[in-house]
């Protein structure tokens, strides 16, 4: 069974190609035995190969979450939410294969793996970092930062001042069993790809 990441992606580009990519996703034609929300279907509409199927070396595993697509004011920018096996899969690359013009920004995460990752280098869409997630005195609380010192402040204010800094982590850290309960703060980085 596959652990699911959820990815944001944001593309920009010229008018007509946004609309062109936002008409496949939501008027794809399905291809026999595959789900609705596919990706591969949108590749298929877009190439115009009903034939196509995703190369050896190309990972299509991911699912459209068609409530979530959203286009610009301007029609050059289009949003939209995937649900993706094991974390990135190779949608952004098929897309910019066929419309090299297109720049195609995402942040995906999942939470299993502690996979946490983006290719927007400059923030320009995802400027967030850090993903934190607590469990202090049996209160869950999860927040998203740009800045590591942001996610230190944040850790004073819901530790009453007792956690302010990585070592103050470890040491909130040691010896917890998550299985048994235990309070607990993790903090997860972006790592930044190409």
């Amino acid at each position: 069974m596959a652990n699911w990441a959820y990815t944001d992606y944001v593309i920009e580009g010229p008018v007509e190609t946004i609309q062109k990519i936002e008409k496949a996703i939501k008027e794809h034609p399905v291809q026999e035995k595959s789900s609705e929300d596919w990706e591969g279907n949108v590749i298929i509409a877009l190439n115009g190969n009903i034939n196509w199927k995703p190369a050896e070396n190309h990972y299509m595993r991911g699912f459209i979450n068609m409530e979530s697509v959203l286009l610009d004011e301007d029609s050059s920018v289009l949003k939209f939410g995937a649900e993706e096996a094991w974390g990135i899969t190779d949608f952004d690359s098929e897309l910019k294969g066929i419309f090299p013009d297109i720049k195609v920004y995402w942040r995906t995460e999942e939470p299993d793996e502690e996979i946490y990752s983006t290719n927007d280098s400059e923030g320009k869409y995802f400027k967030d970092r850090f993903y934190v997630d607590t469990c202090i005195n049996g209160n869950y609380e999860s927040e998203y930062f740009t800045y590591e010192s942001d996610v230190y402040k944040w850790l004073y204010k819901i530790t009453n001042g007792k956690v302010n800094t990585k070592k103050k982590v470890e040491k909130f850290n040691e010896g917890v069993d998550l299985s048994e309960g235990d309070d607990y703060i993790r903090i997860l980085e972006f790592t930044v790809v190409k």
